[in-house]
């Protein structure tokens, strides 16, 4: 511990004296420097992906140019009126699979969030097995996503399910209800959804139930608040900046999840489960139109990027100002 305290210490020591003697100016080129490797990774991974889509999608790229890309003709905006007729089948189907990408993520932020807070709140309490049940409540985070699916699908089966025979069994439905096929197809995606996600946001906001200051709920309830006026007037509003947070990143990975319709439908989904990623994928590598598979790529892309941007003005920045007051 000695050794330990001792280098710390030196650390500290040294930077002080660095940023002593280093002018302003100085200190500004030495951080990018700092930052250099970490946005040139991010500019591989990242940004360099998202610019070459942009490039395609405005190019008339199928199978005849597939391998010599560079050769392709250039359509300009020709790819997104394609998608801006209505009337075409391509364009209705993308704008529909559009419209149940929106439907899967407010389900799972809905179902995730709701189900995290409760979750959270018991986890916050102090009962016996509570360290169990911390560790378990992270079982469906932590398992491998593709496991969790087909276990799902499985239980999800109309004659052999788990779940309708449950349901069966407990008199709750009078015949068998076909979960992967049809209308309901894009529930059971935002079922098994919430089930994987609910344990992240669970961790979330119990890091954020044990950052409240307990003085606030002893001055509530020296004023009579009860439970109710508690988790009203102190808690809602104490997790407000964590919670606009994390119905952000809820929607953005929904509108990014390819794993869940996947896996849990299939390649080839009834129409109510087709989301965006899958009928870009199967749109794009089916008929080998890759530059129309990357213009729907683009649009899905500033789509997301729009709602981030909205949601990030009017509730994450109003969020973490207010805390600020």
């Amino acid at each position: 511990m000695d050794s330990d305290t001792t280098v710390r210490d030196r650390t500290r020591l040294f930077a002080r004296r660095l940023s002593r003697r280093m002018p302003a100016d100085e200190k500004t080129r030495y951080a990018y420097k700092l930052l250099l490797p970490a946005a040139v990774m991010m500019a591989i991974v990242h940004f360099l992906p998202i610019l070459w889509g942009m490039i395609i999608s405005i190019m008339q790229i199928d199978a005849t140019f597939v391998s010599r890309w560079y050769s392709a003709p250039f359509v300009g905006l020709e790819n997104y009126a394609r998608l801006l007729d209505f009337d075409s089948t391509v364009g209705s189907r993308f704008w529909f699979s559009l419209r149940q990408t929106t439907i899967f993520a407010i389900g799972t932020v809905v179902g995730s969030y709701s189900l995290g807070l409760a979750s959270a709140v018991i986890l916050d309490s102090d009962f016996r097995g509570s360290n169990v049940a911390r560790i378990l409540v992270l079982l469906p985070w932590i398992s491998p996503a593709v496991v969790v699916l087909l276990v799902w699908r499985m239980m999800l089966l109309s004659d052999t399910g788990v779940v309708n025979n449950v349901l069966l069994s407990a008199g709750i439905i009078g015949e068998p209800i076909v979960w992967l096929i049809g209308a309901n197809s894009i529930y059971s995606m935002i079922l098994v959804n919430v089930w994987i996600n609910f344990p992240w946001a669970t961790i979330m906001l119990y890091a954020a139930l044990k950052s409240i200051p307990g003085h606030l709920y002893e001055a509530a309830r020296i004023d009579g608040a009860g439970r109710w006026g508690q988790f009203r007037h102190i808690t809602l509003p104490q997790l407000k900046p964590i919670s606009v947070v994390i119905s952000l990143l809820l929607v953005l990975w929904s509108f990014i999840n390819f794993t869940v319709p996947y896996v849990l439908l299939g390649q080839s989904p009834t129409r109510s489960g087709e989301v965006s990623m899958l009928f870009i994928y199967n749109y794009a590598f089916h008929n080998y139109a890759f530059g129309l598979g990357a213009a729907m790529s683009v649009v899905l892309f500033l789509f997301a990027m729009g709602i981030a941007l909205v949601y990030y003005k009017y509730a994450v920045s109003g969020s973490f100002e207010g805390e600020g007051r």
